[in-house]
């Protein structure tokens, strides 16, 4: 299993967030299919909603948004 970041402006939190996915698959086929952390949440790895934006189209239906978290 690989991992995968976004960032977005979030409809639900109105907020924008970076999240880091759990893809799987074959590289250039993998599907996200979870979340391991979002900014949202304090902590990070307490995601508590329901993770819509592992929907693309759900994603990008707002402009993605400018990184609020770097290390």
């Amino acid at each position: 299993m690989k991992t995968r970041h976004a960032a977005f402006s979030c409809a639900l939190t109105e907020r924008d967030v970076e999240v880091k996915f759990e893809a799987w698959g074959m590289p250039g086929l993998r599907r996200l299919c979870g979340i391991v952390s979002c900014t949202a949440f304090d902590p990070p790895t307490a995601v508590a909603c329901g993770r819509r934006c592992l929907d693309r189209a759900f994603r990008r239906q707002w402009q993605p948004a400018l990184p609020v978290h770097s290390r």
